[in-house]
């Protein structure tokens, strides 16, 4: 009963927070995606790429420039998603409804109808 309530909970955070200001509110840290050892890092009002293995910077995606920004709660769970002219690719990230702290990420590139999806798994947080 406990879980339960503690999900709940969750849950309201992350609708609440979905009606804030936006960047700002998701989830703060650094995941890493393991198919292609990236290490995304949310920070305040950025987000950046690096390499997983090497620590090398690959891009800084500044919210000036994101296009179509938006957080919100879906079905999934808080969502934020982006388009992103520089890298020719639509972003999504979902932090899910539950206990855990992976995120789920979908790239969408222009050029192909395949997206690209992958949990990415939490490694520390800021």
């Amino acid at each position: 009963m406990k879980k339960l309530f503690a999900v709940l909970f969750v849950a309201a955070a992350l609708v609440a927070g979905a009606f804030a200001e936006g960047i700002e509110d998701f989830p703060k840290g650094s995941w890493i995606d393991e198919n292609y050892d990236a290490e995304w890092i949310f920070g305040a009002g950025t987000i950046e790429l690096k390499d997983a293995k090497t620590g090398e910077h690959i891009i800084y995606f500044r919210k000036e420039k994101m296009e179509n920004f938006k957080v919100e709660a879906t079905a999934d769970g808080l969502a934020l998603s982006f388009y992103y002219a520089d890298t020719e690719r639509a972003y999504k990230f979902i932090k899910p409804v539950s206990l855990s702290a992976d995120l789920t990420m979908i790239i969408n590139p222009d050029w192909q109808d395949n997206d690209y999806k992958t949990t990415i798994k939490f490694k520390k947080i800021f």
